[in-house]
């Protein structure tokens, strides 16, 4: 019963975080409006969402093997609770409309009680015990790299925002939706670091900085076509998102690899 409840609420979180992500991406002004907020800056308006998106990845991933990848619900649980806890500063500060902030804290602590609950009681597997090979091994430190870099800009979007933005040389124009962006990193930041703790267990979540990388590369050509970065910077982009993605997939490829049938006998060998 408990997994049935873990499923079902897994594929309503990432389900709800993808058209999210598509809301805001497309319609920002509607995603921000229900908020009580205006767009301030269309780039970051665009860009998360793409967070956003591979949080819901992650998600997909837990709701198809929720004892597995309980770790991940966890990490879902603690979103909600930032989420919650941002959005309560927002309201106290008076940047966030109050009927809209009581909506959100409602749904995101009815969320984390109810995963919370089922998660309590359900016993998750123990590490796997078994010795990493050197591919495995490497996988693992690309990972945690990868994570640490993800909640360093977490931090830098959150807590650190006028930081983040000199490092970034952009800036800082709406500090809320930049702060929601430093939220989804921080769920990047932390499957990724997760899948590094158990690599076995784990694996499939190497899809999810996977994803993170070729989003961005799919969204820097409508960022050309919008004029906001030129052909220069999205170079730059591009060779190290298609470097990131290039290193997961040689550390993983072993994995990845399709069974191959068998030759069939040939006619001359059948008696």
């Amino acid at each position: 019963m408990r997994i049935a409840v873990l499923r079902a609420m897994m594929i309503g979180v990432a389900g709800i975080e993808a058209i999210w992500a598509l809301e805001f991406y497309f319609h920002p002004e509607l995603a921000l409006g229900a908020l009580g907020r205006l767009v301030l800056d269309p780039v970051i308006a665009r860009q998360y969402p793409l967070y956003l998106a591979s949080a819901a990845i992650a998600y997909g991933i837990a709701a198809m093997s929720p004892r597995r990848y309980a770790g991940v619900i966890w990490i879902c649980v603690a979103q909600r609770a930032v989420e919650t806890l941002i959005a309560a500063i927002d309201w106290h500060a008076h940047a966030i409309a109050s009927s809209a902030f009581f909506t959100l804290a409602t749904l995101e602590l009815f969320v984390a009680c109810i995963l919370s609950i089922a998660l309590g009681t359900d016993r998750t597997a123990r590490p796997s015990a078994g010795s990493l090979d050197a591919r495995d091994r490497g996988l693992v430190r690309l990972l945690r790299g990868f994570g640490g870099l993800e909640l360093f800009w977490f931090f830098a979007s959150t807590i650190f925002v006028q930081l983040g933005s000199r490092l970034l040389g952009w800036k800082l124009q709406d500090p809320y939706t930049t702060q929601q962006q430093g939220i989804a990193l921080l769920v990047i930041g932390l499957v990724s670091i997760l899948a590094a703790s158990d690599i076995e267990r784990y694996r499939g979540l190497v899809a999810v900085p996977i994803a993170s990388q070729l989003i961005g590369i799919a969204n820097s050509f409508n960022e050309i076509h919008l004029g906001s970065i030129g052909w220069n910077l999205a170079a730059v982009q591009w060779t190290i998102e298609s470097t990131i993605i290039f290193a997961f997939v040689w550390f993983s490829r072993r994995h990845l690899r399709f069974p191959v049938r068998p030759p069939r006998p040939s006619s001359d060998l059948i008696s």
